[in-house]
């Protein structure tokens, strides 16, 4: 194993630059320049370095608005159009050096490598995504986002502005690469107290900050730079290694300054006449760089050498190694003082690498090449795995932070850009107010709130403001801003009046080919999951559940696992009391959650009602062991009634409040009570739901069950939906993992009882053989039903179509959704279905049957199909449309993801289970 890891990060933005009504702006030059100089040949070395067998992991960042411009036809088509003229100015260089042999063979170089460019750049069809996205799927990269449009996060006024920002950046992220991002690049890597928040909710797990921002956190942590820490919320922070920063970055000192390297500042666009350069230029007459230069750095006040490109390569070589091997004398001082592997960060911005250094690109390629020649002492790694090998991290709270000059805002908030801010905080106020007076709008006033939030987010780039306090293009980046200021007023005002114009809505969209699936629900201020005003800051709660991982038997064991986990993310303090586990002690950390397991010992019964007697009997001891260890508790909350009574004991003793969630009754199990067992269970339920203050159940559905059976109010029913945590539905899936369906596989998932209605989906198997031809029903799962489900696929001639393949762990799980065309869920009784859920975050699409909790979850037509409980026949036709109609499938399946990141987060569950907390509290005269 190495000594420690190198995190090298590249940062790709620029603002959005799109002018489709003329092919001749300056400042669209910088999107070419970034493709010919940094891009592509990014791209030239990883493929390079693959082609060798060079193992290498590099983190690369991208924003919307680059993405944006890299897949746009027009600008595809202008650059291309543009490398083609650049290329024809290098044959007539060649031809104009003739007499020259120095300049004609750097000119020979630039000739090889443009047409090598053109080449690469037409292999790509234009879209240099499809290769980085590649590239992701086989490892090598770990591509991550950065704020919408490069947003300055710590001036923004509010929290659903930055929420704005990060999260229309995922939705594209996600369009583009098909996947959720693991971390983020923070623009200008600014930091304020709250942000992490933000990025917990948007589902990213890293971001990066400054030297200093670690170095001033508190309590200082232990590992300096050599480690992440953790924000409260739990995100990591990464913080940026100084030595290796200075190494590239230092102007004087840096490796970038080097005399032999090729000179940015002259360029034949400058240097040339007119008459012969005009016809390369915009307009024929505006001076602006080719990328033809013919001069190496040299050195202050001398006159420019020749570049010679064979002796930059060689020297770029040469401090590759002189890199690499500070790194490695980096982690190995750093290991011999830590109890960890130090991972060293590298950040920078991408475009350094071939633009501003016109070598980077072939020192990022020899530093790869140095470090794969011995992995013993370094090696590359990307932040999402080092992660994964150190999962725990210092928690600490961090300031303030950025990485311009000083280390804080004045570098976008000084007196050139003070009055840019006055005019974004009236706007981002006015954006959340037209969101929240239009939460259903269509058609042409959905598109002008669209618009507006397109405008909004445009807006707020960091790049005007800094490019006014830089000095450069300044009269362009004023009028940006201006503009977009200008039509998101225009816009508002059409929806504050009702006046609409088409032809003024269709203009300004015309301008902004951006953001295509934006909603401006975004920015409504309701859809924002906080703690609930009012609310106790923190609760310590007494949780008690039977199954909880590992020990896992049906939905309720997840269901605990995750809401115990937001809880805690959100600052409360869960002790989870419930049944031993295989290889888990009797109490452990999981994420925060304090896990209490009763001794195997305690439960040594072998009738079922004893063994419940026994858990609950134990439970009520271990409840007094934590309060005297942890002091007083403020509520009980109990799951399901096989743990009913130990909370009603202990909710007597210690005079707390109980709150109960009933998951599924043993008369809808069973569809009535059948036998002296099944009417002692629901009398226990009775007495379970009678004893609690409050009910907690899943669906619209078990609310009015609980009422009927239990005789139970309303007013003190509440209903909160299951969830399901994305990071579960990734696990075992490793970068590379696509679809591997072949289409005609089918997945149900759940316990084998009757109730859930695998019969009749077997039963259906024939009419979709006989509509699509050869499918394959794939059951995972497990239970009492398993032999009659087997007799049945035998008896109707299809049990060479169906494997049993028994219960699947979370990985397995993982990987059976990967390959399903469908997931088909035919419950006759389901109080909510939170497998259908899991299905629809893989992205199966899904059909349920219309009863109990699933109808709340699947919107029929739009995101799945809900078919009749019991009917075969519309089962099956259900089934084979999806399968004979992919583009169907995979539209519901889109449309169901999305539902599940907004309505079933446990985030959201876990703010309304703080409410019903609350109000449980306020009933017994507690404190809430």
């Amino acid at each position: 194993m190495p000594d420690g890891y190198l995190v090298l990060v590249l940062h790709g933005h620029l603002p959005y630059i799109y002018h489709p009504e003329r092919d001749d702006i300056l400042e669209e030059r910088w999107v070419y320049e970034a493709l010919t100089e940094c891009y592509l040949p990014l791209l030239e070395v990883f493929e390079t370095l693959i082609a060798d067998e060079i193992d290498f992991r590099i983190t690369l960042s991208l924003s919307s608005t680059l993405l944006s411009m890299l897949s746009d036809e027009t600008l595809q088509e202008r650059y291309y159009r543009h490398l083609q003229k650049t290329v024809k100015l290098a044959r007539l260089e060649q031809d104009r050096l003739t007499t020259s042999a120095e300049f004609k063979s750097v000119a020979g170089f630039y000739l090889d490598r443009l047409s090598s460019m053109l080449d690469r750049y037409e292999k790509y069809r234009g879209n240099i995504i499809n290769p980085i996205k590649l590239l992701q799927q086989k490892g090598y990269l770990e591509v991550i986002t950065t704020c919408s449009t490069h947003g300055y996060l710590p001036l923004m006024k509010n929290q659903i502005s930055r929420r704005a920002q990060v999260e229309t950046a995922v939705d594209e992220y996600y369009r583009h690469f098909g996947r959720m991002p693991g971390g983020i690049w923070l623009p200008e890597c600014g930091y304020a107290p709250g942000v992490d928040q933000t990025l917990r909710d948007c589902g990213l797990k890293y971001f990066f900050i400054d030297t200093h921002g670690i170095a001033n956190s508190c309590p200082a942590p232990v590992y300096g730079v050599f480690a992440p820490v953790c924000t409260r919320t739990g995100v990591a922070a990464f913080g940026r290694d100084p030595e290796s920063s200075r190494q590239v970055w230092d102007r004087i000192q840096g490796y970038p300054g080097d005399p032999v390297y090729r000179e940015f500042y002259r360029d034949i666009g400058y240097d040339l006449d007119i008459d012969y350069i005009g016809a390369f230029l915009p307009g024929g007459k505006y001076r602006v760089d080719t990328g033809l230069k013919y001069y190496r750095i040299t050195g202050k006040e001398v006159e420019k050498e020749p570049y010679n490109p064979e002796a930059a390569a060689r020297k770029a070589a040469e401090h590759a190694r002189d890199f690499v091997a500070r790194r490695r004398r980096q982690v190995r001082e750093a290991a011999a003082v830590i109890d960890r592997r130090p991972v060293v960060v590298a950040p920078y911005d991408a475009e350094l690498f071939g633009h501003w250094w016109f070598e980077g690109p072939l020192w990022i390629n020899y530093v790869c090449r140095e470090i794969a020649g011995d992995k013993n002492s370094l090696r590359l790694i990307t932040p999402s795995d080092y992660l994964k090998e150190y999962p725990q991290n210092q928690s600490v709270d961090i300031p303030m932070c950025s990485w311009g000059a000083g280390g804080y805002n004045q570098h976008w908030l000084n007196p050139t850009t003070d009055w840019m801010y006055k005019h974004v905080h009236v706007t981002e106020d006015r954006m959340s107010e037209l969101a929240d007076n239009n939460p259903r709008a269509a058609g042409v006033e959905k598109r002008c709130l669209n618009q507006c939030a397109r405008e909004l987010l445009l807006a707020q780039s960091s790049d005007w403001p800094f490019i006014v306090y830089e000095g450069t293009a300044v009269d362009y980046a004023k009028k940006r801003f201006k503009n977009h200021i200008g039509r998101f007023n225009i816009l508002a005002d059409m929806l504050e009046s009702g006046r609409y114009d088409p032809e003024t809505l269709q203009e300004i969209e015309s301008r902004t080919s951006f953001l295509p699936n934006i909603d401006y629900k975004v920015y409504c201020s309701n859809k924002y999951v906080n703690r609930p005003p009012g609310i106790k800051k923190s609760y310590r709660v007494m949780m008690l559940s039977w199954e909880y991982p590992p020990m896992t038997v049906g939905g309720l064991a997840r269901h605990v696992h995750d809401l115990a986990c937001a809880l805690t993310s959100m600052g409360d303090e869960v002790h989870v009391l419930t049944c031993p586990a295989e290889g888990r002690g009797v109490f452990s950390l999981d994420r925060g959650v304090y896990v209490h397991r009763v001794h195997p010992d305690k439960l040594s019964a072998e009738k079922f009602i004893d063994w419940v007697k026994q858990l609950n009997d134990a439970m009520l001891d271990m409840s007094g062991m934590l309060v005297e260890v942890f002091g007083s508790f403020d509520l009980v909350h109990a799951h399901d009634w096989l743990v009913g009574e130990a909370a009603g004991r202990i909710a007597d003793r210690y005079n707390l409040p109980l709150v109960a969630t009933i998951h599924a009754t043993e008369y809808g199990r069973n569809h009535g009570l059948h036998n002296d067992l099944q009417r002692h269970i629901h009398g226990l339920e009775a007495e379970f739901a009678r004893r609690s203050d409050l009910t907690i159940c899943c669906s619209n559905y078990m609310k009015h069950e609980i009422a009927r059976l239990f005789d139970r109010p309303g007013s003190k029913i509440r209903v909160i939906p299951n969830g399901v945590e994305l990071e579960n539905i990734q696990t075992g899936l490793d970068q590379t993992s696509q679809r591997e369906g072949d289409g005609k596989t089918i997945v149900f998932l759940g316990r084998l009882v009757p109730e859930k209605g695998v019969q009749i989906l077997i039963s259906a198997l024939p009419g979709i053989i006989e509509a699509v031809g050869s499918v394959r029903l794939v059951i995972a799962g497990k239970g009492p039903y398993q032999e009659e489900l087997k007799k049945l696929a035998a008896n109707i001639g299809v049990g060479e179509h169906v494997d049993f393949i028994g219960f699947v762990d979370d990985e397995n799980r993982n990987r059976l959704l990967n390959q399903a065309a469908v997931a088909v869920f035919p419950s006759l009784y389901e109080p909510f279905g939170i497998v259908a859920l899991e299905a629809m975050a893989a992205g199966v699409p899904v059909i349920v049957s219309d009863t109990g909790g699933l109808r709340d979850i699947i919107e029929h037509g739009v995101d799945g199909y809900l078919a009749p409980p019991g009917n075969a026949e519309m089962l099956g036709y259900y089934v084979s449309e999806l399968i004979r109609h992919p583009e169907l499938a995979q539209h519901f399946s889109k449309r169901a993801r999305r539902n599940v990141l907004v309505k079933f987060n446990w985030k959201q569950i876990a703010v309304e289970t703080l409410g019903v907390y609350a109000e449980a509290c306020r009933a017994g005269g507690m404190k809430c």
